[in-house]
């Protein structure tokens, strides 16, 4: 079953706290952690893929915290994927450069391509789906 990963909630409940509580100041990652309930070691390195994938910016120093580098409107759910989780896939044959390895039935697979067809239809989906629809 294709399930977000807790990382990528997480990522969307910190982004909505952020959406929500940086108006006019940041936010640490304490009081993120604290206010959603999320461990502070995991949204510590959430946060750390959010600032290198420029959704949020960071401020270093005691009155340093975290704010969004753009409006919810303009960053889509693959955006949040891929940089706190990985790749979208529905099944290991379906990774670039797939071997036996990741699946020995690779060479001849009657599913790979409906599958792929599905999987080109769920990142389309969530390429068009902003997290201002969902937060």
């Amino acid at each position: 079953m294709l399930k977000l990963s807790k990382s990528v909630e997480y990522a969307i409940f910190a982004i909505k706290y952020l959406n929500y509580n940086t108006e006019d100041r940041l936010v640490s990652t304490k009081e993120i952690s604290e206010s959603m309930k999320i461990p502070y070691d995991l949204l510590a390195k959430i946060m750390q893929r959010l600032v290198k994938n420029d959704i949020v910016s960071s401020i270093q120093g005691t009155k340093g915290g975290y704010y969004l580098t753009k409006p919810p409107g303009q960053i889509n759910l693959t955006q949040i994927i891929s940089a706190v989780d990985s790749e979208i896939r529905l099944t290991d044959c379906l990774f670039d450069n797939a071997t036996e390895e990741d699946c020995s039935r690779i060479g001849a697979c009657s599913l790979r391509s409906p599958l792929n067809n599905l999987q080109n239809k769920i990142i389309k989906l969530f390429n068009s789906t902003t997290l201002e629809e969902i937060i």
